[in-house]
Order: structure tokens, then C-alpha cells, then sequence
């Protein structure tokens, strides 16, 4: 009995004991944002089967039995889950934070996409919601303002050629300064793509571009288009219809005798003699007749608001295997200038399909056919936007005493004598002639994925982009005639009508192949390692005639001229062959890492010096995945990049046909020279070259953080990025006496960029309304840091400036009167007067003023290149009605 009893004291003290060390786990779950009690919150003991809930107050308890660390993992929809050690607390406080939308999206990255949250370059996001709610006409207008180091400048509303140029993070090199564009994985073009149709614009701003080597040198940016979805057809239809108008120009006098006085006061005031006699200003004033007698604003005349309508229907649904999305478009824009138009129409097909578990593939296609009509006067094909400059040009030359037409119905000039002997008439500008353009395009990609082990994928993806273009251009021979004697006063295009065709076509081909794997070790180590080889392939032609002796301005073919034909054409091609090794890890999703090393090849370089190797590298670290964090409830992420690597850029011109054999000394042929008094026609070498050009080297580095606030609803980005472009492609200056018309290209000159740029956006809703702010702000400094061979002039190239930074003399003012111009620095080789110019007497031989303007006193007055751009944005919601604001804006930039 003893023994037993002993016994069950024993069982009764080891129990007590057991039962005294289970601790009940209770607390409150709140709304990190507003501190308000979440009811319904799932909390689960890890490890175990063990679940509860909060109550109506937020209230929570939990049992944590036997476990000796208890960890508590909190679970609420559209919250982020909190995972929280519990071991030796009694009573906790929770705050949970709404899901971060942005960390958890995936972003479509270099070959392939990736977790927005486990980022470790600078890269920026566009979605379809911003571009949806605005009036665009081109998608490379869809970066406006949106992500900050992106500069879009739009330098034309011209209907068909206002589309914009895109600069990331400044201009870094002499030459072709735009970014590497690539829709759905092909390289193409911005323009052809419906504004309509893009789902995602991704922006990669530092190292990493680097996996697309050649060209990322300027930044990369990926346009994903949109997809359907499983489910029944869905029909959407886009339309809008607005007007434009031009909002600024010039005051003018429009009454003619009022324009003839003041001309001859301004004459008067300067000791001139009156440039309209006073019978003029008589038989002026008693005219009746506005053909003879016209007081004319040319500005009301050739520039209207003009309409711009674009319509979208798209078709997208699917089942299970396979979905669709197939959308036709339509634009039509008038312009501002009469008979000013352009027509653009697209359809895309994309097509998604899941044959087996392991085997998927996807079509992408898109064609686009554009039109446009121009005025076009007074011959040569100097390119669209030139044309209409010169025409508005005239405009505003033309004073308001010219006329329209004449009595009889031909154009008129004036019976006035005429400041401008030159007289074009506006009105046969935009009335006469040709200047038609007619673009096709087509871009197509496929395909196929095939998962060959768990985890290991490979893929294979043909692409091609084919345009060409048809250009009709044909300058009439237009009589310009006297309003008031009707006799012929001028002719437009005295040396006959002509007509000037042009054609040219460009085939882009690629293929690539990978083959990813990805790996989870011990549950905290993500791995993904890929290996990627492309080739890609660019042929191009084009052909050209220009006859004249047309019988009439009726007859514009080229078959209907008779005298001076000429005919030339050319076909030229590039190729590029890549190697790309990238690796990316993560622990935790904490700790980020991303290597990567590519290896170009490029046709347009000799063989010894054809390859180049460009390495990155980015780090990551989330701060807020610490334990120490996850105590606070003020900072809801808080991310910390850092990256560094190189990018290359193969083409020494913005003109992608252009120094593709630089390394080559060609010949040209029809050459023609005098030998013994005949003239022969033979071969020259007309270029020289440098065989040992090689890549123009970019150096990107970029450190930066991502954090967001108050439950997420505020979140901000910050970036420093250095970057230094080296052995940059120029051709350099050589003497005319050598008789080479090609200069050769050498690796000559470095420039920089170096900034910061910020930007912040809050989001939030109180009830049915909704409402959001947003800006961006760049500050990027430019400079050239070597140049052996300066470019001095207007737009200056020298070490130590910004690139093209304005070169001359700076205007401090006007001379008011004879005293100031006596007693103030001027030209000698003028007669200067009040009314001139005064200019700044910044310099003299010896490097100091000397009281003359002359050579020494050019100086550096400006800059093309913006130094601060930014972006606000502004949008609210109500209840299906909805309001945006969008404003872009440069500044420290000059306008010449």
C-alpha cells in the first residue's frame, strides 16, 4: 500500500506540474491603418491542426498545448499574413497591414517574369488602367509622366507622326540614344502597338537590362499585351471622339492698312524712308472688294481644331485549355493644318493554350496598315515633319494684305508692293500636290514551353517584325497670280511638276531558346538558374525614283514624266548571336540575389573584336521580413537594392541602317573623272575606316529602396544611379582634300548621367468614393567627360558640357535708345541701333570683357537636355463616374 500510494503522489505531482505550464495565448487583431478590431481573422498554431478565429471586437485565444515555441500565424483576405513567436507571451497585440497588391503582382522582367516583391533592379510599371483613361494616339505617349528617370518628348501633334521619343535616365550617347523596345518578347516597335491593347509597360532603368546586351545600354521596356481569360466571350468595345486645337500663336495684325502704317513707323523710328506710299494706304482704304482688298489672318485660314476619334473592339474568352483575345482598331485623326490626315488600323490575335500538363504554347500576332496625307510643296523629299515646317513656315511670312484666290478662281498673290518677293501662297500648299504615305506592318511571334522534370522548363520562341512603306510625293507647278490685274506674278515650282516615289521594306527575325530551373531547398532557399541562346537577323531594302516633264499637275505617276529620270535603291543587313547565363536567389524572400552574364556577337564588327561580355549584379534586402520589424506597424515594406553591371550598343547613328560596315572600306561605283579629256566612269574607295572599332560600353550602378506605409496605401521608391557610357561610336573629322565622303568611325568619346529620382503614390477609399495621388520627380546631370575631336557650334559637343548644349551669344536685352547703344559693348561690323539686340561682353582675347561683341563672347546659354522632369497624377472614382489629371513637366531645359 505504501508503495502504491507513493506512486499515484508520484503520477499527481508530475501532472500538476504539466498542467501548470500550459499558458493560454490571448490578444486583440487590428487594422494597422486605422486601428479598428478585425473580426473573423484565422489564427492557426503552426505546426499543429490547431485554429480559432477573432470575434466581433477583434478578440482572440489560443491553446498552445505542448508546444514548447509556440508560433502563431495570422490569416485574414486582402491582408498580408503575419507569422508572430509566441513563446513566454500571454497576451499579444496584431496589427495587420492590407496586401500590397504591387509585391505580390508578377512583372514581366528580361525572358520571363518575376514576383514583384523579390525585385533587385530599378524597374518601373505602367499598367492598362492608366493607359484606358487616356486620349493617347500613339503608345509611346503611354510613358508620360508616369515613371520617374523617363523622359517622353513628343516634338509633333502632325497626325501619323506624333509619335513620342523615349529617354531612360538621360541621353548617354552620341548616337542612337532611344531604348530597346520588345512587345511580347519580339523587338519591335511602340507604334505599332494599339495603346488599347497593352496590358503592362515595364520599365528596366538600371543593371537590369544588362540580359538583353547589346542595345540595353539605354534601357529596356517591355510591353505585355493583353490576354483572355477562361469564360464565356467577353465583347468590349473603346471609343472616344475629341478635338484639338492649337491653344498658342503668335498675335498678329491682321487688318492690312493698319499692318502698312505700322510698317512704316517701325521704318520711321529706325531714320528709314516709308516702305508703303501713301497713294497705297489711299487706294487701300478705299477698296472694297476682299480679294483686292484683303485683310487676311493665315492662321484662321490654314490651322482648324481638328477631330481625332479612335475606336477598339476586342473578343476574348476560352475554356480550360485554351483562351483567345482577338481586338480590331481603328484611328482617325485630322490635323490642324486643312487636308492634314492619317488613318490607322490594327488587329491583334493572341492566343494562349495548355495542351497537357507539362506542354503549353501561344501565338502572338499583330498587323497595323497606316495612312497619310500632307501638303507638300515646292519639291525634294525632305521628310514629312520637315515638309509641313516649311509650310507653316510660310504662314506665318504671309502678311495680310496677300489674297486667296482671284476673282477668276486662281491663287492670288497681291498687288502690293510685296516685302516678300518669294510669295508661296499657303492655300496651293495644302490644296495642290501629293504626299501620301502608306505604312504595313506585321509582328508575329510563337511559342512553346515544355516542363521536361519537375521544376526544369524549356522554351523555344520564334519572332518576326516586318514593315514597309510606301511613299508618294509629287511637286506641282502652281501660277500665283495678281488679284487686282489678274496677270501672272509668280510661279510655285517654276522648274515643272515632279514627282518623287519612294519604297522600302525591313524584315527583323529571332529565335531563342531556354531552359530554366527552379528549386526550393530546405523550404527558406529559392533558386532559379537559366541559360538562354538567341540569334537575331535584320535585313532591309529600299527603292527610290524622282522623274519631271509632267504635261500637267493632273498626271503624278512616275510613268507620266518625260525628262530627268533617276532611280537608286540599296539592301542592307545586321545579325546578333547572344549567350545569356542568369541566376536568381532568394532566402525567405528576404535576402535577394541576381547574377547575370550575356555574350553578343555582332555583325558590325570585324571578327577579333565582334564579341562582347556584359555582366550585372543586384542585391536586395527586405527589411521589413525581419523579426525586429514585424513588431512595428508603421512601415509595412521597406525594401533596400543595390545593382551594378555593363550593357552594350553596337550602332554608331540613330539610323539603325546606318555604320553597319564601318570596319569595312567600300566602294562606290558611277564615280566619274576626267582622264586625257574623257570623262570615264569608274570605282572609288570612298571611305576609310578604323578595323578595330568594338562595343561601346554602358556602366550602370543604382542603390535605392521601396517602402510603403499606412497599411500600404502610401508607397514610395527611391533611386541613385551613376551611369557611364565608354568608347562611345563617332566618326571623326577628316580633311576635305582627302576626297572621302564616308569618315571613319572610331570608339572616341565617354559621357555620363548621374541623379536621383523619387516617386510616391497614395491610394484610399472612403465608401464608394475612391481616390488616388501620385508624382515623380527626376534630377538627372549630364555631362560629357572626353571628347579628342570637339564639336563647336550651335549644338556643342565639348568635354565638360552637357551634350549638344547651346553655343553663342546670350541676349541680355533691347537698346532703348541712342545714349544706351553709345555707351554699351557692340559689334563692330554693324551699325547698331536702337532696337537691335544687346549682348552680354562676356570675354575678349585676353579672357576678359573688352567692350566688343564679338567671337569671344559666345558662351554655353542653354541645353536641350532636361535636367528635372516630372509627372502628378490625379484620379478619383464615385460610383462609375470617374476623373484623371495627368501633367508632365521638364525643367532647367532650353528651347531654341
Amino acid at each position: 500500500m505504501i508503495r502504491l500510494r507513493l506512486l499515484l503522489l508520484s503520477v499527481f505531482i508530475t501532472c500538476s506540474f504539466a498542467q501548470a505550464q500550459v499558458k493560454i495565448i490571448s490578444g486583440s487583431i487590428r487594422d494597422a491603418a486605422d486601428k479598428s478590431p478585425l473580426t473573423g481573422v484565422s489564427i492557426l498554431l503552426k505546426g499543429t491542426q490547431k485554429v480559432t478565429q477573432s470575434d466581433k471586437n477583434g478578440n482572440f485565444s489560443i491553446d498552445p498545448g505542448s508546444e514548447k515555441s509556440p508560433v502563431l500565424i495570422f490569416r485574414y483576405v486582402g491582408y498580408t499574413n503575419q507569422e508572430i513567436p509566441a513563446a513566454g507571451k500571454t497576451s499579444l497585440t496584431i496589427y495587420l497591414a492590407e496586401t500590397n497588391k504591387g509585391l505580390d503582382e508578377v512583372v514581366v522582367v528580361g525572358y520571363g517574369t518575376q514576383k514583384k516583391a523579390t525585385l533587385t533592379g530599378s524597374v518601373g510599371v505602367v499598367k492598362s488602367e492608366t493607359i484606358a483613361d487616356r486620349p493617347i494616339t500613339s503608345a509611346s505617349q503611354a510613358l508620360s509622366g508616369q515613371v520617374a528617370g523617363v523622359w517622353v518628348n513628343q516634338v509633333s501633334g502632325q497626325p501619323g507622326a506624333d509619335a513620342a521619343t523615349i529617354r531612360v535616365r538621360g541621353i548617354g550617347t552620341l548616337g542612337n540614344s532611344s531604348a530597346l523596345v520588345v512587345v511580347d518578347g519580339v523587338v519591335a516597335s511602340l507604334n505599332d502597338v494599339n495603346p488599347n491593347d497593352i496590358e503592362s509597360i515595364t520599365v528596366l532603368k538600371d543593371a537590369s537590362a544588362a540580359i538583353y546586351g547589346s542595345r540595353a545600354a539605354n534601357g529596356v521596356i517591355l510591353v505585355q499585351t493583353k490576354m483572355g481569360k477562361k469564360g464565356a466571350t467577353q465583347i468590349d468595345f473603346t471609343s472616344y471622339i475629341g478635338t484639338q486645337k492649337a491653344i498658342t500663336l503668335p498675335e498678329v495684325v491682321t487688318n492690312s492698312l493698319d499692318y502698312m502704317k505700322l510698317y512704316n513707323q517701325a521704318l520711321a523710328n529706325q531714320g528709314g524712308a516709308a516702305y508703303f506710299t501713301q497713294q497705297t494706304l489711299d487706294k487701300y482704304a478705299a477698296g472694297t472688294d476682299p480679294l483686292i482688298y484683303p485683310n487676311n489672318d493665315w492662321r484662321s485660314i490654314i490651322i482648324k481644331p481638328a477631330t481625332i476619334q479612335s475606336n477598339l473592339l476586342r473578343l476574348s474568352g476560352g475554356k480550360e485549355g485554351t483562351q483567345y483575345a482577338v481586338s480590331l482598331g481603328y484611328n482617325n485623326q485630322d490635323g490642324i493644318v486643312i487636308k492634314d490626315n492619317s488613318k490607322n488600323y490594327t488587329l491583334r490575335t493572341n492566343i494562349d493554350s495548355k495542351v497537357t500538363n507539362k506542354f503549353d504554347w501561344g501565338l502572338r500576332t499583330a498587323l497595323r496598315y497606316q495612312t497619310q496625307n500632307q501638303s507638300y510643296y515646292n519639291g525634294g523629299a525632305g521628310g514629312m515633319l520637315r515638309e509641313v515646317n516649311r509650310m507653316l513656315r510660310e504662314v506665318n511670312r504671309t502678311l495680310p494684305f496677300y489674297g486667296t484666290y482671284t476673282a477668276s478662281g486662281d491663287y492670288a498673290s497681291t498687288w502690293v508692293n510685296a516685302i516678300n518677293p518669294n510669295f508661296q501662297n499657303p492655300l496651293a500648299m495644302v490644296n495642290e500636290g501629293k504626299n501620301y504615305t502608306s505604312y504595313y506592318g506585321l509582328n508575329a511571334s510563337l511559342f512553346l514551353n515544355y516542363e521536361i522534370l519537375d521544376g526544369l522548363k524549356w522554351n523555344v520562341t520564334g519572332g518576326a517584325n516586318y514593315w514597309s512603306q510606301d511613299n508618294q510625293l509629287f511637286t506641282p507647278k502652281i501660277d500665283v497670280y495678281d488679284p487686282l490685274t489678274l496677270q501672272k506674278k509668280s510661279t510655285m515650282g517654276a522648274a515643272g511638276p515632279t514627282a518623287n516615289n519612294s519604297w522600302e521594306k525591313n524584315l527583323y527575325k529571332t529565335i531563342y531558346t531556354s531552359l530554366t530551373y527552379k528549386k526550393t531547398i530546405a523550404r527558406d532557399h529559392d533558386f532559379t538558374l537559366a541559360g538562354i541562346y538567341s540569334q537575331e537577323k535584320n535585313d532591309y531594302r529600299n527603292l527610290g525614283g524622282s522623274i519631271m516633264g509632267f504635261v500637267s499637275n493632273s498626271l503624278s505617276e512616275i510613268n507620266a514624266g518625260i525628262t530627268t529620270p533617276l532611280i537608286n535603291g540599296t539592301s542592307t543587313a545586321w545579325a546578333l548571336k547572344s549567350y545569356i547565363g542568369r541566376l536568381n536567389y532568394a532566402y525567405k524572400e528576404k535576402y535577394l540575389l541576381e547574377g547575370i552574364v550575356r555574350s553578343d556577337g555582332s555583325s558590325r564588327f570585324a571578327q577579333d573584336t565582334r564579341w562582347g561580355v556584359f555582366p550585372s549584379v543586384s542585391v536586395g534586402w527586405r527589411i521589413t521580413q525581419e523579426d525586429f520589424m514585424k513588431s512595428q506597424h508603421v512601415v509595412n515594406e521597406l525594401k533596400l537594392r543595390g545593382s551594378w553591371g555593363k550593357s552594350g550598343n553596337d550602332r554608331s547613328s540613330s539610323n539603325d541602317q546606318e555604320g553597319l560596315y564601318s570596319y569595312i572600306p567600300t566602294l562606290a561605283f558611277a564615280r566619274f573623272y576626267n582622264f586625257d579629256n574623257t570623262m570615264l566612269s569608274g570605282v572609288a574607295q570612298t571611305s576609310i575606316v578604323d578595323t578595330g572599332i568594338k562595343w561601346e560600353v554602358g556602366t550602370k550602378k543604382n542603390i535605392g529602396f521601396d517602402a510603403s506605409f499606412l497599411g500600404n496605401k502610401l508607397s514610395t521608391t527611391f533611386d541613385y544611379f551613376v551611369d557611364k557610357r565608354t568608347g562611345i561610336l563617332r566618326s571623326i573629322k577628316i580633311p576635305d582634300f582627302l576626297g572621302i565622303t564616308s569618315s571613319p568611325v572610331q570608339n572616341l568619346a565617354s559621357v555620363s548621367n548621374k541623379g536621383w529620382e523619387f516617386s510616391a503614390n497614395y491610394a484610399s477609399s472612403i465608401n464608394d468614393f475612391k481616390f488616388s495621388a501620385g508624382f515623380n520627380v527626376t534630377h538627372v546631370r549630364n555631362n560629357v567627360d572626353y571628347i579628342p575631336d570637339p564639336q563647336i557650334g550651335f549644338n556643342s559637343i565639348v568635354q565638360g558640357q552637357p551634350i549638344n548644349e547651346f553655343y553663342m551669344w546670350k541676349a541680355i536685352g533691347i537698346f532703348q535708345n541712342q545714349n544706351e547703344v553709345d555707351n554699351s559693348p557692340k559689334p563692330n561690323i554693324k551699325t547698331t541701333k536702337p532696337g537691335d539686340l544687346k549682348f552680354e561682353d562676356s570675354s575678349g582675347p585676353d579672357g576678359k570683357p573688352d567692350g566688343i561683341i564679338d567671337q569671344y563672347d559666345r558662351q554655353y546659354v542653354g541645353k536641350p537636355i532636361p535636367t528635372w522632369t516630372y509627372g502628378i497624377n490625379l484620379s478619383a472614382a464615385y460610383k462609375g463616374f470617374d476623373l484623371s489629371v495627368m501633367v508632365q513637366g521638364v525643367a532647367m531645359c532650353s528651347l531654341m
